[in-house]
């Protein structure tokens, strides 16, 4: 099965995909991992480690948007006027949701 699998990433379309994934997904298992603390489910099941996975994301998604207004020179308050719509950049409500959520687990 290595082998194989050696053999798929090998390709240029396997190389290409390892590529993506390398900048897309493997980062959030990293921050998971190191960062939390998250090394294996405690629960049992499928539908009770999909809810501990659904919360770890969720964990994940808070950082990435605390991290965000931290990096903007925010504070809680002008953020949620703009999300509402009373925002001196002219961000709409559904704007600043697009700019964020594209970045989120």
């Amino acid at each position: 099965m290595m082998e194989d699998m050696r053999d798929k990433l090998n390709t240029e379309k396997g190389t290409e995909k390892y590529q993506k994934r390398m900048s897309t997904v493997e980062p959030v298992f990293g921050q998971m991992k190191q960062d939390r603390g998250f090394r294996e489910f405690l629960l049992r099941g499928k539908r009770k480690t999909g809810i501990e996975f659904v919360m770890m994301c969720t964990v994940h998604n808070i950082k990435k948007i605390a991290d965000f207004i931290k990096r903007e020179g925010k504070n809680l308050k002008s953020m949620l006027k703009m999300i509402v719509g009373g925002g001196s950049k002219g961000w709409n409500k559904g704007g600043i949701r697009a700019r964020i959520t594209n970045t989120l687990c």
